[in-house]
């Protein structure tokens, strides 16, 4: 008796990795992405004798006026949102999403077998932006990672971007 082919294969759309990541394994890969700036911005400051640290020694006091090295801080954000965009300008990945197996695509790349696209540096720049300001909002924009289907948040939208299974 001969069986039909779909009890042994697994109907085309199924598949076992998912290629729109939840918010978990994004949030993870940005965990890993953070302690790599962390380690860069230690050997950074190693290498100029501790300046880094010394400007931000401001930042951990009760502050009633303006800080004196108020471009530490604009070093040091420009380093985080440098970081993400310089990574998925080029490849499409940072080491965290490396890791965790997953990457950003431009939106316009419909076809499951070519190779994804990544987003140009002007949509990154604006997908960083809409993520800075998720989190300056208490991070609940993020959450609509979980309320759509397509796993965008607000920041995906922005740049026109997904984040696909790598």
């Amino acid at each position: 008796m001969e069986y039909p082919q779909t009890l042994y294969h697994p109907h085309p759309r199924q598949s076992f990795s998912n290629p729109e990541p939840g918010l978990i394994r994004r949030l993870l890969a940005r965990v890993i992405d953070y302690q790599l700036i962390f380690i860069l911005l230690l050997f950074c400051d190693f290498l100029v004798e501790g300046l880094i640290t010394t400007n931000l020694h401001w930042f951990s006091k009760q502050v009633y006026e303006i800080p004196t090295q108020p471009m530490t801080l604009v070093l040091l954000s420009l380093l985080f949102v440098g970081y993400f965009i310089l990574f998925h300008t080029l490849d499409g990945q940072t080491p965290g999403k490396f890791i965790c197996g997953i990457r950003v695509a431009a939106k316009e790349n419909r076809s499951p077998n070519a190779k994804p696209v990544c987003p140009n540096l002007a949509r990154n720049i604006l997908r960083e932006a809409g993520w800075l300001f998720s989190l300056m909002l208490g991070g609940w924009l993020l959450l609509m990672v979980f309320l759509n289907r397509n796993r965008r948040g607000l920041h995906d939208w922005l740049g026109c971007s997904v984040v696909r299974g790598a």
